[in-house]
């Protein structure tokens, strides 16, 4: 015994390497802090060079070593005592390890080669694990060596474990309930977020069960219980399908924040900068395969904890604006764990924070409690929505109702007032016939008594086809006709006022349009023209023939339409700062705009400070019906 241990020392002295001595109590053993390590850059040495070069083997205990082509040794002696069980399992990882090459050392015979790694079908392996296993028959007092060779396109980690075999089947058993339990919980999420999201018409919940499907299929192979299933039939299937989900799963989380946080309409300037990660992501997807990922999976780390960083900022932002929204404080926890799981993730592939002081599925714990938190913070918007909905309804109830009195009303009152204000105009035409030589003060004020009898006439023509317009109680009645006819008509009615309407010419042109509302858009029009432009300005008229639309043109010299007021022009009743101490109701604008959308055509509105305004009315191909000579 003396000389066996002498002989042990010498060896262990002439090796320079660690021993590991098992114990008959042990059941399982990790090996994760005792190897030594030796890179090979290359990727060229083999066994019998990594042993008799005279390389240097470090102890640095280092286990991780980030997204490398370099291939990389690990070296360990055992010895096991002859108290000491004799059958072991050997049990390595991570999972998506490419190749993983095990020589057993056979006291200076040669070397035994075991082929691991995710690149070996399952069906060839010595056993067949989530991870990688290979059964170990120990001598008694003999040191035996393990050299472990490791290359990979993704991250090169090692992680290591001897066990009995009954223990090892009952841990196999106990990952396998595990796991089954975290892959279930993932596939309610995406059936529940996927139901949700066709229910109600939200694509929020669609886009976050894609995200969580790529993460369930992603752990599938990350874990090793895909390969498994699919029994690594196709070389290649687990690091591809890693790559495709990794950049996938980032692009629809990357969406999934435009879509919580409403940066169209928020944030559009920072939705810019999303929409070009995504773009990013997306060229990844198509080309990050294969050992071109070693270079992309770090710009894809660097790019999702930045978008982390920013929606993180965002929703802190939010938050102290509204403090009481449950659902942003869902958020913000979603994202602090989801951003300390992934930093500890991603320092402790590059091997900064040792593999040792952390549990093996760390990231995926933290991944399971980031979909947890933001399932709860988007059922707290579900409910937002219903509630917000629900009031929406009661609102638009009352609005209705609160309409209806009003359509009432209106009808009333414009019976009341019309027929005497018939009669006035009636009466001031009168005067005016029997005294053709009235003195000149008293003509003008016959002039205002009829200018005002006229506009508060239109007044309740605009109130009433306005409403009838909205009810949908209008019917259009079409007919062919020529647009100088309607141009005509329309001027007569402004008096002395049409000589400031300059019309340019146009050739003949016949539109099969309801005439009499097409009369009343244009005559709107060109109220508004002339009610806010100076007294003595011009204001023009074309009308203008293209291939397929006719387009008629009204456009002032006026003080114009400030950009933040431009686009509420055409709201029923909405009148702008420039229309203070002008008359009008602010429905002469929503009204042409809904006569020639009935019309199958669209009106466009051109104006900014000091320009004027220039409206454009455009009717489409199927409306026009060219003259004929």
């Amino acid at each position: 015994m003396a000389a066996f241990l002498c002989a042990l020392l010498l060896w262990l002295n002439s090796a320079a390497a660690h021993v590991v001595v098992l114990s008959p109590k042990d059941q399982v053993l990790s090996l994760n802090t005792l190897f030594e390590h030796r890179t090979d850059t290359g990727g060229t040495l083999t066994v019998d060079a990594v042993t008799t070069d005279g390389g240097e083997w470090d102890d640095s205990r280092q286990q991780a070593f980030g997204y490398t082509r370099q291939v990389h040794w690990f070296r360990l002696h055992l010895l096991r005592p002859p108290q000491a069980s004799a059958d072991w399992v050997l049990e390595l990882g991570r999972p998506y390890v490419d190749d993983i090459r095990v020589y057993v050392g056979d006291g200076g015979k040669g070397w035994t080669e075991y082929r691991l790694g995710d690149h070996q079908p399952v069906a060839e392996r010595p056993l067949a694990a989530r991870l990688f296993a290979m059964p170990l028959d120990l001598p008694a007092d003999k040191p035996v060596t393990l050299l472990i060779r490791t290359e990979s396109t993704s991250a090169t980690v090692l992680t290591a474990s001897m066990w009995r075999p009954h223990a090892f089947a009952g841990q196999q058993s106990r990952d396998g309930l595990l796991f089954g339990v975290f892959y279930g919980a993932l596939f309610v999420v995406v059936l529940f977020h996927f139901s949700i999201g066709l229910w109600i018409a939200d694509r929020t919940h669609i886009i976050y069960a894609g995200f969580v499907l790529t993460q369930l299929v992603s752990y599938g192979f990350i874990n090793g219980f895909a390969q498994l299933t699919f029994e690594q039939s196709w070389q290649h299937l687990s690091d591809r399908t890693i790559n495709i989900t990794n950049f996938t799963g980032s692009l629809l989380a990357t969406w999934l924040w435009t879509e919580i946080l409403q940066m169209r309409r928020n944030y559009p300037r920072l939705r810019i900068l999303y929409l070009g990660v995504m773009a990013i992501y997306l060229v990844m997807v198509a080309i990050g395969w294969g050992r071109l990922y070693t270079d992309l999976a770090p710009l894809s780390f660097l790019l999702s904890m930045t978008v982390s960083i920013l929606t993180l900022a965002v929703s802190a932002r939010l938050l102290l604006r509204h403090p009481r929204q449950m659902t942003l404080w869902f958020y913000l926890l979603a994202f602090v764990v989801a951003n300390l799981g992934l930093l500890i993730h991603t320092l402790s592939l590059v091997g900064l924070i040792p593999l040792y002081l952390l549990p093996e599925n760390l990231f995926q714990v933290s991944s399971i409690a980031h979909i947890v938190l933001l399932s709860a913070g988007l059922f707290y918007r579900v409910r937002q929505l219903d509630q917000e909905r629900s009031q929406a309804r009661e609102d638009a109830i009352s609005a209705s109702v609160r309409a209806d009195g009003q359509r009432s009303l209106m009808a009333m009152l414009s019976h009341e007032f019309r027929t005497p204000l018939s009669m006035i105009h009636s009466a001031a035409q009168m005067v005016r016939f029997r005294e053709p030589r009235m003195a000149t003060g008293s003509l003008e004020r016959l002039e205002r008594i009829e200018g005002t009898a006229r506009r508060l006439s239109a007044l309740i023509d605009v109130f009433l086809a306005s409403d009838a317009l909205d009810q949908g109680k209008i019917v259009l009645n079409p007919r062919p006709g020529d647009l100088s006819v309607l141009v005509e008509r329309v001027l007569t009615q402004f008096g002395n006022q049409a000589q400031r309407i300059r019309v340019s010419p146009f050739p003949p042109i016949r539109l099969t349009a309801d005439h009499d509302l097409l009369a009343v858009a244009l005559r709107n029009c060109l109220a508004n023209a002339l009610n806010y432009s100076p007294p003595q300005s011009p204001v023009h008229l074309a009308l203008i023939q293209t291939d397929d639309t006719v387009s008629l043109v009204v456009e002032d010299e006026g003080h114009g339409i400030a950009a933040e007021e431009l686009e509420n022009i055409g709201t029923p009743y909405y009148r702008g700062q420039s229309s203070i101490g002008k008359t009008g109701s602010g429905l002469g604008i929503s009204m042409v705009r809904t006569i020639i959308a009935a019309h199958g055509g669209a009106m466009t509105l051109e104006s900014a400070p000091g320009a004027g305004t220039k409206i454009t009315l455009s009717l489409r191909e199927q409306a026009i019906a060219p003259s004929r000579a």
